[in-house]
């Protein structure tokens, strides 16, 4: 089946309200979950998949451990990535606003292609963006995101990790990606674009000789760019099945609420 951008999000943000996700995480989850799909990244595939253990609560499950050298490490309690990919972003952001770097270590928490929508996010308010984490099979994956590039990349593998180990400065936090396992994920807010840009240019002469396999800015901003002019195909088993969780967001009228009505006069 085929549907709108703007249907896809407010499908989503009832199934989040549905499992206690409170209004503004709930939005940015539905946000997420639409832009992803749109962009060819499979949204709905993996809120379907970690939306039964995502806890109800937002912001209140992360509990930051340390910050040292510019570095900002925090427990995601189990809140998925879906959720806490957005959260980070904005926290990066809110702190770029006094220094030309911030550097996020998120444990605790789940990782996907999802994340991309917050390298972009970043990338959309003049930053560069960073965001590292390990497939479900332990290899590394890079996404890369600069105002500059329309839509994030993705790198993936041991040459991208080389790559990017060998050209990210001291600042970025080189090899501070070593200790990563399959429930964190790392993200870098910078002014320093350039870096980035650097990065992009030697990962795609590397995947000129099939070292490196590449997503490309310009193939999610296609994919993207056509859904949202006709709609996205999505897959009509998940969309009923959302359709019945979020029937649980509805409530049951009364004889005193329909008396009362809605809006202003409800009160």
């Amino acid at each position: 089946m085929r549907v709108s951008f703007v249907e896809l999000f407010l499908h989503c943000k009832k199934i989040f309200r549905a499992f206690g996700i409170s209004y503004g995480c709930a939005d940015d989850g539905a946000g997420v979950v639409a832009w992803s799909e749109f962009a060819g990244l499979n949204g709905m595939e993996v809120l379907k998949q970690e939306i039964s253990d995502m806890p109800s609560s937002g912001m209140d499950s992360i509990e930051m451990i340390s910050e040292e050298n510019g570095l900002c490490r925090f427990d995601g309690n189990g809140q998925s990535a879906i959720i806490l990919g957005k959260l980070m972003a904005d926290y990066a952001l809110g702190m770029a606003e006094s220094r030309n770097t911030v550097r996020v270590y998120m444990g605790n928490t789940t990782r996907s292609r999802l994340l991309a929508y917050a390298g972009h996010y970043i990338a959309s308010r003049g930053k560069g963006c960073l965001i590292n984490y390990k497939t479900e099979g332990g290899g590394p994956m890079w996404i890369l995101a600069t105002p500059e590039i329309a839509f994030p990349i993705f790198a993936e593998g041991s040459v991208a990790e080389e790559v990017m180990q060998r050209n990210l400065t001291e600042e970025l936090g080189r090899y501070e990606t070593d200790g990563l396992s399959t429930d964190d994920f790392w993200m870098v807010c910078t002014t320093d674009t350039e870096v980035i840009t650097s990065c992009v240019r030697k990962l795609r002469r590397a995947s000129q000789n099939n070292e490196i396999k590449l997503t490309e800015s310009v193939h999610l901003k296609a994919v993207f760019e056509k859904a949202y002019l006709n709609g996205a195909e999505v897959d009509e088993s998940i969309w009923r099945m959302f359709e019945d969780i979020g029937h649980q967001t509805l409530v049951e009228a009364t004889e005193e609420s329909r008396n009362r009505g809605a809006g202003e006069n409800a009160c």
